[in-house]
């Protein structure tokens, strides 16, 4: 494959994932879709570029659900994606911009790197072009628009694509690309890397068979250093998930059975779907929205007829994902998580279904390829033009659910940078029974201005110490919360007029004040309201 084809694939799928997500494009530096998970985003991308240059010992340790341990690691870390943004949000670029181009570079390297195992796996580079498109842009993804980690989908492909090669060479590099591959996916992306890695323990083997004797032990000799040094580096991430682990606890199963996929949920858009929404509503929820589409379905039929042992792979991976994203509807599962401790830490089978739209998406390529067979060029590109329009225009989702963040951070978190190290909490608090709604996610964003500890948070886990915080404070600011927060060493407490409304602000400011343990240091006037500072004396 030439440079010269793959830069071009790269800008096509570019340009695809502009006019995809429009209006994401338009509004970088301002707008991020509706929803805590880009605002913890922003974080995490924030803190690995904040720690990593001078005190990279403390890269796990984020500040906040303070004094708690490896918080980064109470979500899916994304390192690959902080470190390569690092350079850019050092060098004083939004935050928020670079948080929005690394989401839509995510989603068009995806569909590049199926284009590129899609074309080799068929030798046709229009099929190439419309499985990326099935990978990138099938409803799921716009259903998890804001999940920056769920958009890193690009090895997935990759480690099929070097684990093929590999088989044929025997060679040392390809078992590298393979390894690497698979490291990308691990630092990218937890919830796939596991998905990925249970499904080649069902694929390498199917694979080992069609080998004889000297073949398997050349491919393990070139395997075994790759291995070791993907051990190496990788060892030393998952054990702070698995301390974590032991100290959060794991998935409730009411939460997987509530993210377990049944056969209607790969009917189900998303609403906001233009050609789907409005007839397959009634057929999923959020997490459970899997249409892979019915051009890609019937092109992926196609494509099965006639097996070889590439395309068994795909089927393979793709049945595999199938049975996994069912969680609780399959007695498998449960035999998975009792095996494998890494599923006991995941809240969605359903995300297993990344799996099934790779595997569409290649069976796909093939499709087309044997529909394109004997026909002229210019037929099979017609064909080919037709077919991507046709499917741009099925997974056409309207994204119009904006959260607008400030340019320039309020005077009080630019106040809080100048202060010595001070541990704050913000309010108002969450609420143990709402978790789903609360404020901590926009603390997290602002605390990158200023990186002060504070005891708000918001990620994929709650520690206990939280959620006891949340229980102490629903009578803040009486005697026991007060006391609470002090035994926590809480200096200062920021008081938010604009998310407590006017008269909740007065009445809360006003018996803060009214306590002689209870000093008021500063006031900042926004246009949106009134950001108070109160300082707790010991």
């Amino acid at each position: 494959m030439s440079h010269r084809r793959g830069a071009g694939a790269l800008l096509l799928f570019g340009a695809l994932t502009v006019f995809m997500t429009w209006p994401q494009a338009r509004h970088l530096s301002t707008h991020v879709p509706n929803s805590d998970d880009p605002l913890l985003s922003i974080w995490r991308l924030s803190w690995v570029a904040h720690v990593l240059p001078h005190e990279p010992s403390q890269l796990l340790h984020g500040n906040i659900f303070h004094p708690e341990p490896r918080t980064l690691a109470y979500s899916d870390a994304v390192l690959l994606q902080g470190v390569l943004a690092a350079p850019f949000i050092r060098s004083g670029l939004s935050q928020i911009a670079v948080y929005n181009v690394v989401v839509l570079l995510s989603i068009a390297m995806s569909a590049w790197a199926m284009w590129l195992y899609a074309a080799r796996l068929t030798g046709n580079n229009a099929a190439g072009v419309l499985a990326g498109i099935v990978y990138a842009f099938v409803p799921f993804r716009f259903d998890h628009f804001m999940h920056l980690e769920l958009q890193a989908t690009f090895f997935l492909p990759l480690a099929l694509l070097a684990l093929e090669r590999l088989i044929e060479t025997r060679s040392r590099r390809h078992a590298a690309w393979f390894i690497a591959a698979l490291l990308g996916q691990v630092y990218s992306g937890l919830y796939y890397a596991i998905f990925l890695a249970t499904a080649l323990m069902v694929v390498v083997p199917l694979k080992l068979r069609a080998l004889d004797r000297d073949a398997r032990l050349r491919l393990a000799r070139a395997l075994a250093p790759a291995m070791l040094a993907g051990a190496v580096a990788v060892i030393p991430y998952l054990l702070a998930y698995m301390a974590n682990r032991s100290d959060l606890g794991e998935r409730q199963t009411t939460e997987i059975t509530l993210y377990s996929a049944t056969l209607r949920n790969y009917l189900a858009a998303p609403p906001e779907n233009m050609i789907h929404g409005g007839w397959s509503g009634d057929f999923g929820t959020p997490e459970r929205r899997l249409f892979p589409g019915f051009i890609a379905m019937a092109l992926a039929i196609a494509g099965a007829i006639g097996l070889d042992h590439r395309r068994v792979t795909l089927i393979v991976v793709g049945v595999f994902g199938f049975i996994v994203s069912m969680g609780f509807n399959t007695p498998v599962y449960e035999w998975i998580r009792a095996v494998l401790l890494p599923y006991r830490g995941l809240r969605a089978p359903a995300r297993a279904s990344i799996l099934v739209f790779l595997a569409v998406s290649g069976l796909a390529a093939y499709g087309y390829a044997r529909l394109a067979r004997g026909r002229s060029a210019p037929t099979a590109a017609v064909a080919a033009a037709v077919l991507a329009a046709a499917m741009l225009i099925e997974y056409r989702t309207v994204l119009h659910s904006w959260l607008e963040l400030p340019v320039t951070p309020p005077q009080v978190y630019r106040w809080l940078a100048t202060q010595p190290r001070v541990l704050v909490v913000e309010v108002p608090f969450a609420r143990a029974a709402r978790l789903d709604s609360i404020y901590d996610g926009l603390y997290m964003f602002n605390s990158t201005y200023h990186w002060q500890p504070m005891v708000n948070g918001y990620s994929g886990f709650f520690p206990q110490s939280f959620l006891e915080m949340t229980e102490a404070m629903r009578t803040f600011p009486d005697d026991r919360s007060i006391a609470y927060l002090k035994g926590r060493g809480v200096d200062l407490v920021v008081v938010h007029s604009a998310l407590l409304g006017e008269d909740r602000f007065g009445a809360l400011t006003a018996a803060l004040l009214a306590r002689p343990d209870v000093e008021a240091i500063a006031q900042f006037v926004e246009p949106r309201g009134v950001d108070a500072v109160f300082r707790l004396r010991r």
